[in-house]
């Protein structure tokens, strides 16, 4: 029998702000399937939510069409793979030109050790997800960032993640 595949975009990382969608019974149940094991078979999901195969692949297909789903992938364990240094770094920076600024985040984007960026309001411009395979790596990726940038940062604060309780589970927010 042949695996049934669905196509996903390359994701982007970025949140896509727009009309909201309206999810039925339906969507959540096949979004709580796909949270549980997005490998399941479409045939297996059939069984447990009560639609077709292909009512279930078009629904699917809807909702990545309508960008709520942007990848399915895999959730890694840093430390499993040779990376158990895991760092929060706050960043604050000088008013920094719009140039200035899409400099900073490319160079931040193109950093394989830098896992996650984002915006903030408040004391801080930006939150880092750094891993490292050790502390001395972590220090030698931050200090490449800060002398990379010496006159766009103002200042910045490290968080080292000791453990982790809860991962984003962000489809029960819609199912449950």
């Amino acid at each position: 029998m042949k695996k049934e595949k669905i196509e996903t975009p390359a994701y982007e990382g970025a949140m896509e702000y727009g009309t909201y969608y309206k999810f039925d019974k339906f969507d959540k149940l096949i979004l709580k399937e796909l949270d549980e094991n997005a490998r399941k078979s479409l045939a297996d999901m059939s069984k447990k939510i009560g639609l077709s195969r292909d009512a279930i692949r078009n629904r699917i297909n809807k909702l990545i069409d309508s960008k709520v789903i942007s990848a399915f992938k895999p959730i890694l364990q840093p430390p499993r793979m040779g990376f158990p240094i895991v760092n929060y770094v706050f960043i604050s920076l000088y008013n920094p030109s719009e140039e200035q600024e899409k400099e900073f985040l490319k160079f931040l984007k193109n950093n394989k050790n830098v896992t996650y960026v984002a915006g903030l309001i408040g004391k801080w411009d930006y939150i880092l997800d750094i891993m490292a395979e050790n502390p001395g790596q972590f220090d030698k990726i931050l200090k490449g960032i800060r002398q990379r940038f010496p006159n766009l940062i103002k200042d910045y604060e490290v968080y080292g993640v000791l453990q982790e309780y809860k991962y984003e589970e962000i489809g029960r927010l819609i199912y449950g």
